[in-house]
């Protein structure tokens, strides 16, 4: 399926208001004496209803939907702020996962070891703007040759790759507007900006507004593209250990509605409907408050997709995917 395109435009049914016709003399009666004969009855002409195509809402994404403390966390409580340094640095993240999915004959396959991939960024924060981070994406990697890992890394080698891109960033981790360096009005990198959003999105710990002790907990709800599917994430995130690196326990989860999908490839008719997506990360973090994104610690992954698609003239078909595996930065 290929990434990030959006929705369809939506279909509305307008009608044409009409008047009533005038009504018709009773039969058999007679117009009074002297009067003008009655009109005939007059007919009027009803407008067929009218297919109006409604532009597509310009949503900004991501959204922020809620940032919240849950819980101030025991003993002294101070605020948690970046404070980043200078300097050029490389941010890379291990990806394994074993999936399987629903055969031609509607069972599941056996689970497929897919060969690690690495995806990562190098980052230069400048001495003179350290709410402004340069950004360029590594080169993409797999562990082994596989198709498997070459479709998991598609998005990344087409999208971002070797681009260089500007990202600005608050004290306390909250992304901004990104720019990209080879098309600064984003003309025409729109699908290369969600998916940036979503890779940033699962890299960064962003710091809640109010002072906070160890076993702390917030919660931050993004809406966001996962895909080509409008998804929404809850990010809760729990203050372990605060020494010179954080130890923060991270827990995302990652949801979208049913909708129905803009894929292109499809044969022309085809149509592909998104029943349900689930994805789950959880695990301890390094969070080192001179540095941008995540130092190092391991999300375990847990991944389910359904997807139900049609073609012209044939009942639709489901498509299930199930995912397992671990996330690792380094």
């Amino acid at each position: 399926m290929t990434r990030r395109r959006r929705p369809i435009a939506i279909a509305l049914i307008g009608l044409a208001a009409c008047k009533d016709p005038a009504p018709a003399p009773t039969p058999g009666s007679a117009a009074a004496p002297g009067s003008a004969a009655a009109p005939a009855p007059r007919m009027v002409q009803v407008a067929a209803p009218a297919q109006l195509a409604m532009a597509e809402p310009q949503i900004e994404l991501p959204r922020l939907e809620a940032f919240e403390l849950l819980a101030p966390g025991t003993g002294a409580r101070s605020a948690l702020r970046y404070h980043l340094a200078a300097g050029a640095r490389s941010f890379v993240r291990e990806t394994e996962l074993s999936e399987r999915h629903l055969d031609d004959h509607g069972e599941l396959t056996r689970p497929l070891q897919v060969p690690a991939i690495h995806e990562g960024f190098a980052v230069t924060v400048a001495a003179d703007a350290p709410g402004r981070l340069a950004l360029r994406p590594l080169p993409g990697e797999a562990r082994a040759a596989s198709p498997e890992a070459d479709a998991m890394l598609e998005a990344w080698r087409t999208l971002l790759q070797d681009r260089r891109i500007t990202v600005t960033v608050d004290d306390r981790g909250q992304l901004g507007a990104a720019r990209f360096n080879d098309d600064p009005d984003n003309r025409h990198s729109e699908p290369a900006r969600l998916e940036l959003v979503e890779r940033l999105l699962a890299a960064t710990v962003p710091l809640p507004a109010e002072p906070v002790g160890v076993g702390a907990r917030w919660r931050v709800v993004t809406i966001f593209k996962q895909g080509p599917a409008a998804a929404k994430q809850t990010a809760t995130y729990t203050l372990v250990a605060r020494d010179a690196v954080w130890k923060i326990h991270v827990k995302l989860q990652r949801v979208a509605e049913p909708q129905r999908l803009a894929t292109p490839g499809l044969p022309a008719g085809a149509t592909a409907d998104l029943v349900a997506m689930f994805r789950a990360l959880e695990g301890d973090v390094q969070v080192d408050p001179t540095l941008p994104l995540i130092a190092g610690g391991t999300l375990t992954s847990e991944a389910r997709m359904h997807l139900q698609v049609t073609l012209p003239g044939q009942p639709a078909t489901e498509r299930l995917f199930e995912g397992t595996g671990r996330v690792t930065f380094e």
